[in-house]
């Protein structure tokens, strides 16, 4: 895994590279759905992201540019366990390369969505929000490890995301999973590359890759109530073989 301590060189060598394209957030085709107590299991293919960094660049204290992550988006109506994975796949589309180095983020919450303006780091409430905070000046709103908000040109009240996990691949082989235990709301999560020095890489091509949600299922009362059951009888005759 990427750590912020080990970041301070690379960090350095970069102050000096221009600020990423404006983007705005959105989740069209990235979407696995809803979850009920049945669970499930959802692939989406043929992404991309650009630039194998943008997880990394949320570590350090200027954050990152959301523009370098793709974000997904999935609700739960019930709290259960869900994995998410994360493949390098060079043949996404005819355009995309391999080499992702994949790294993810879970929050509660979601960006705006259609009629409200999309969210991004140019937006006038989300450069005003941004200078409002301590610190260096910031390359834009994301955050890997912690709560953030962003929001749009509309100036509609800010989007806010609040962490609940993350993942990262520290195997360097282009795969990455995860599994957290959570609670019924919308979720989103955003995808990036964790090779923090590809910063300095003018071309920043763009990666493929493919994901996977995986929604555990939750056992109905009467099989709770079975295994309880099957559990009292199981101690009983226990307790009658040792004859007390």
């Amino acid at each position: 895994m990427v750590r912020p301590q080990s970041l301070t060189l690379a960090l350095a060598l970069t102050l000096a590279l221009p600020l990423a394209a404006e983007a705005h957030i959105g989740y069209g085709g990235r979407d696995f759905g809803r979850f009920d107590a049945a669970g499930g299991i959802v692939t989406i293919a043929n992404q991309t992201v650009s630039g194998n960094y943008g997880w990394a660049d949320g570590l350090d204290a200027d954050f990152g540019d959301s523009h370098r992550l793709r974000a997904f988006r999935f609700s739960l109506s019930t709290t259960t366990t869900v994995t998410f994975s994360v493949a390098a796949n060079a043949g996404a589309t005819a355009t995309s390369v391999g080499g992702l180095l994949p790294g993810f983020s879970i929050y509660q919450g979601l960006a705006h969505l259609a009629p409200f303006g999309a969210d991004h780091d140019g937006a006038a409430v989300t450069v005003a929000y941004l200078s409002s905070l301590d610190g260096a000046p910031k390359e834009g709103a994301f955050r890997a490890l912690n709560d953030w908000k962003i929001g749009n040109d509309a100036g509609d009240p800010l989007s806010v995301f609040s962490f609940r996990g993350y993942a990262a691949d520290s195997d360097l082989d282009g795969f990455v999973t995860g599994s957290f235990e959570l609670g019924a709301g919308d979720y989103s999560i955003f995808v990036g590359g964790v090779n923090y020095v590809s910063q300095l890489d003018a071309m920043r091509p763009t990666y493929g890759m493919t994901a996977t949600l995986a929604v555990a299922a939750v056992p109905e009362p009467e099989t709770y109530a079975l295994l309880l059951s099957g559990l009292g009888l199981l101690g009983l005759a226990v307790r009658r073989r040792s004859g007390c």
